[in-house]
């Protein structure tokens, strides 16, 4: 191999070294991140003697959640003890004001993002607590089904 070829196979190796490096940082990041927000909303829900409403099933997708809450609402389905199929971009089948909710990685992929969460406020009266994925990552946009990045607010 001639030495500007081996250069340039040297590069493009340390720029796909970097590139994953980075990737692996910050699904590191949010996997801490979701467990530390997930306890967070479980001892919020605890306090309030209110259920912990998981939106998106723990047992789905490339990332696993912390775990199932009281109830676990998804789309497709899932293997939580108490789960419920629903949109919630359509309606959760909850009352007003009736619980503290998790969400993880799912509003990238609804398809009414404005009706989703008011939904999840109506639902948890301003309780929620989110984890998005970071929109700077390649991820955000390589997922498979992801209609949108959200920047953290």
């Amino acid at each position: 191999m001639k030495p500007s070829t081996q250069r340039v196979v040297t590069t493009v190796a340390t720029g796909v070294g970097a590139v994953a490096a980075w990737e692996v940082f910050w699904w590191a990041r949010r996997a801490h991140r979701r467990t530390v927000i997930y306890n967070q909303a479980l001892e919020r829900a605890q306090e309030m003697r209110l259920p912990l409403v998981v939106v998106g099933a723990p047992d789905r997708g490339a990332t696993r959640g912390p775990g199932c809450g009281d109830l676990c609402l998804d789309i497709g389905d899932s293997i939580c003890p108490r789960f419920i199929k629903a949109d919630i971009g359509q309606h959760i089948p909850l009352q007003d004001d009736s619980a503290v909710v998790f969400v993880s990685c799912v509003l990238e992929y609804v398809e009414d993002y404005d009706a989703a969460m008011e939904e999840l406020q109506r639902v948890s009266g301003g309780r929620l607590y989110i984890v998005r994925v970071e929109p700077w990552t390649l991820t955000a946009y390589l997922y498979p089904g992801a209609k949108r990045t959200i920047p953290a607010p």
